[in-house]
């Protein structure tokens, strides 16, 4: 048996070298850039250290144009590393005086060691002789061309294409490559392209041929050549440069962070330009000016002091700084066509009131086994009903709610919505107030897609909380219906995103929304649509599927994961008071107050059989301990309820520990396992019950005793 015992040393570090690998490709997007620079550095980072190849550092740097990695001092010979060889026992390899037998002369022969450099060790009970062989480590440069090879072909995109005659795919045409190990080439081929030590600048600035000799010449070649390889350090020159130019009008970039990483990876040779538009579009709702500058043309807007939106703009792009002028003049061009469609959208849509444009929505499906959006927009109004119901909304409120939820989805058929999808929420609440709806019904329009992200805003006004909570349950029980369940890998309707979203509204604004009774309630809406035989299993994993993200986010918000799954066993139904209970159970540990609910709990817990039910025949009681237990009980159930009744989860805990007592004497009195089968069968369904008050408020088998 062969056993690597050791990695003596990091490898030969007189002679470490860079390594430098750059993957020249067509413009990527990018997403893919992103995706790539990920997967370059774990894959890179693993290839090595699987090599034995000790480095220094390892950085992925990328633009449009170039995957770049570059691995600093790495060790230009694989670390040595011993094998152990397991032989015959050392009582039959070794004589009572140390002189080698047979056994061990022959094992050395065959191992090509020398019989005096076998060693003993012991191994359970017994002693072996072993052979230890060291290995001496291959150089890099034997083994860094497979392993480059393997990096580019690895490289895995949502998206990938392929581009020449062989099976190699990519995100783009890979144009050439580059291998340097020191200032020697890493000869390897993908696809018929071999590696070299040519490389590429700037597209327009510097488009030629560049030789590198190594990597500390590729980064001083590849600057000189109009190429900012380091994303970040773009990054911080867009920062800069848009700030400066803001500055020049008095005001600040508003630098939306997902347009910005998107920008960064747009450009190799970063350089900012002020534009303008006319003064006539700051008219327009300032969630259309900001669409319209980022959605298509990647635009950032400027605000002035007072945080409204001037009639300026930033664009970064990739051309010569030498035509700024003409540059700026030709997006301003642009700019004035999208904003001057907008306005158009804008006008013709409000000659329209909302509420005509429902109609429509029967026009737009929702998916295509669910109906349309009409559809929709009646179920998430029956749900909105029920829900403010049961939150105890007032009059107005409810009929704020009833309201936005007959008219919520109205916008989707705008002319706005569809050129800027981004806006669907946003342009209802603005044509709500343009049509005359009141505040309070326009304000949970546009709040009803909230939260949009984890941690984005979330719905401010109950009428909006109720109607996102409505038409978020809706979208994920029809998916559920028909069989849409998210898997590890896909979730193409987002409804992990939207189970959390209704998590953290309920939790955050404490809302007594019954989970299980307004996921019945949704699945009812739907009747005939899904495609499921039995709706109590629906129900069942739809119920678990928001168990899931309730844990995740009781556990984002640093509570222990085992008082996490104690308390949430014992019923999430109603998210606030499940919460409140967790609350009590964490202050219970941190006051040393636990172990008085987890003994006589862990006691009855151990021999419950909770097939047999909790009812107790009390002429089967016949030790006086047995009905002890029963009274305190029946005392612990009274006074659990009642605390829970009155939300004293405290007073409730306080109740359990009463238990204690009663417990302990129960099983130091009495045999539970009877051979009277009627009395042992009794005795479990007290402990059933006694099991059961406790659960009341966790299961707390799942808490880890420390």
């Amino acid at each position: 048996m062969e056993a690597p015992v050791s990695l003596p040393g990091q490898g030969s570090h007189e002679m470490n070298l860079d390594l430098l690998l750059e993957i020249g490709t067509e413009e990527l997007p990018s997403l893919a850039v992103e995706t790539a620079v990920e997967q370059l550095t774990s894959k890179c980072r693993s290839a090595l250290e699987e090599a034995r190849l000790a480095f220094d550092t390892l950085h992925v740097y990328a633009t449009p144009r170039r995957l770049t990695l570059h691995a600093a001092k790495v060790a230009a010979q694989q670390s040595p590393i011993e094998h152990e060889m397991k032989g015959p026992a050392k009582v039959a390899a070794f004589a009572d005086d140390g002189t080698p037998q047979p056994p061990a002369i022959g094992f050395a022969k065959s191992q090509g060691v020398a019989v005096e450099d076998l060693i003993v060790k012991s191994i359970g009970a017994g002693e072996y002789v072993f052979a230890v062989k060291a290995e001496a480590g291959r150089a890099a440069a034997e083994l860094l061309p497979q392993i480059l090879s393997d990096l580019v072909e690895g490289l895995s995109f949502p998206k990938s294409m392929r581009w020449g005659d062989g099976d190699f795919r990519f995100a783009r045409p890979v144009r050439w490559l580059v291998g340097l190990f020191g200032s020697d080439v890493v000869e390897f081929e993908i696809d018929g392209l071999r590696s070299g030590r040519t490389t590429r600048g700037h597209r327009l600035l510097a488009p030629g041929a560049i030789e590198v000799g190594d990597a500390a010449d590729y980064f001083a070649k590849i600057e000189g050549a109009f190429v900012v390889v380091d994303q970040g350090r773009r990054a911080e020159l867009i920062r800069e440069e848009a700030t400066l130019a803001a500055a020049e009008v008095g005001g600040r970039a508003v630098l939306d962070e997902t347009t910005f990483r998107e920008v960064v990876q747009l450009v190799e040779s970063p350089h900012v330009v002020l534009g303008q538009f006319d003064r006539v579009f700051t008219a327009l709702p300032r969630d259309v000016l900001v669409a319209s500058m980022q959605s298509h043309q990647r635009y950032f807007p400027v605000r002035d002091e007072g945080g409204a939106l001037t009639a300026n703009f930033i664009v970064v792009h990739n051309g010569d700084p030498a035509h700024d002028a003409d540059i700026c003049r030709g997006h301003e061009r642009v700019l004035r066509a999208r904003l001057a469609d907008a306005a158009f959208f804008f006008e013709e849509d409000k000659k329209t009131p909302l509420s005509e444009k429902v109609e429509r929505l029967k026009g737009v499906i929702y998916q295509e086994k669910l109906g349309s959006y009409f559809d929709k927009q009646e179920r998430i109004l029956a749900l909105v009903t029920e829900i403010t119901r049961h939150v105890d909304a007032d009059a107005e409120t409810m009929a704020a709610a009833q309201r936005a939820a007959g008219l919520c989805k109205a916008d989707l058929v705008s002319e706005m919505v569809v050129e800027f999808p981004t806006l669907q929420g946003t342009m209802g609440e603005v044509y709500a107030r343009a049509s005359g709806e009141n505040e309070a019904t326009a304000r949970a329009i546009g709040e009803h897609y909230l939260p949009r992200f984890s941690g984005d805003d979330l719905p401010q006004t109950m009428a909006g909380q109720v109607l996102s909570i409505a038409d978020k349950i809706d979208s994920i029980v029809g998916c559920f219906g028909i069989g849409l369940v998210p898997t590890s890998s896909q979730d193409p309707y987002g409804l992990r995103r939207q189970a959390l979203g209704v998590v953290t509204i309920i939790l955050e604004r404490e809302l007594p929304v019954r989970l299980a009774g307004r996921i019945g309630t949704a699945l009812a809406t739907y009747g005939q649509m899904l495609a499921t035989d039995d709706i109590d299993a629906t129900r069942d994993q739809i119920i678990d599927f928001f168990h899931q993200r309730a844990r995740n986010f009781l556990l984002a918000n640093g509570y222990l994961y085992d008082l996490v799954d104690a308390v949430l066993a014992a019923g999430l139904d109603d998210l606030p008071e499940t919460k409140r209970r967790l609350v009590a159970v964490t202050k219970a540990r941190e006051e040393g107050e636990l172990d008085g609910l987890l003994t006589p709990f862990g006691r009855a817990k151990n021999l419950s059989r909770p097939g047999l039910g909790t009812r107790v025949a009390e002429h089967l009681l016949e030790d006086p301990s047995e009905k002890v237990l029963l009274e305190a009980v029946e005392k612990a159930e009274t006074g659990v309820g009642a605390a829970l009744d009155e939300d004293d989860i405290d007073g409730a805990l306080d109740a359990l520990v009463e238990l204690r007592a009663p417990v302990d004497k129960f099983f130091d009195d009495v045999l539970v396992m009877t051979d009277d089968e009627d009395v042992r069968d009794n005795r479990l369904r007290l402990l059933n019950r006694c099991v059961a008050v406790f659960e009341r408020i966790a299961d707390f088998s799942k808490v880890v005793q420390t």
